[in-house]
């Protein structure tokens, strides 16, 4: 197996200048050639230079531009916002729920306790039925309120993933203005 020092000085030994002049298509064609030429059984590879493979990825890493790595990167933390957006989304709603069961369970209690009599006997259903409504009223609110809060930070999430493909689409641009320059020259 190759040691990582020398893939790295092999790497490394390139500047920036001789980096954006290698066509990272020939490296690939490279990678390919790597598993065609390896001995096969029935389709597959069983063997490939490992040493050659690492030099050949991480030279194509290496004249990846940074566009593209800070894309990667940005992409790596906006899937991060997004779960956390949805964990708090979740947690909101969840809340929501246990509050609306809380305030219908307390007025299902106060309920009880103002049927207990039987000379205030309808005055308590009647008093229950509107403790109740507004037990209902009050939990489709919170739950428009969750949702609305859960709205808000997926556009919100939108926008930012929209900004991303923005750069990863313009990284993908620069890179094809720099093949058709460099099959130009």
């Amino acid at each position: 197996m190759i040691e990582q020092q020398s893939v790295t000085r092999s790497v490394s030994s390139f500047t920036r200048e001789q980096a954006n002049t290698v066509d990272i298509i020939k490296e690939l064609d490279k990678l390919e050639e790597l598993v065609e030429d390896s001995p096969q059984i029935g389709g597959r590879a069983l063997w490939v230079n490992a040493d050659r493979f690492f030099v050949c990825t991480n030279r194509i890493r290496a004249f990846l531009p940074e566009e593209m790595k800070r894309a990667s990167r940005i992409s790596r933390d906006s899937e991060k916002m997004l779960q956390e957006a949805q964990d708090e989304v979740h947690q909101t709603l969840e809340s929501a729920r246990r509050e609306a069961e809380r305030i219908i369970e307390q007025a299902r209690a106060r309920a009880a306790e103002l049927t207990a009599a039987d000379a205030v006997r309808l005055k308590a259903e009647q008093e229950a039925a509107r403790i109740i409504s507004e037990a209902r009223e009050q939990a489709v609110q919170i739950r428009r309120g969750a949702d609305q809060y859960a709205k808000e930070v997926l556009a919100g999430l939108d926008a930012f993933l929209g900004r991303i493909l923005g750069t990863v689409q313009r990284g993908r641009a620069k890179l094809e203005q720099q093949e058709l320059e460099s099959s130009v020259r």
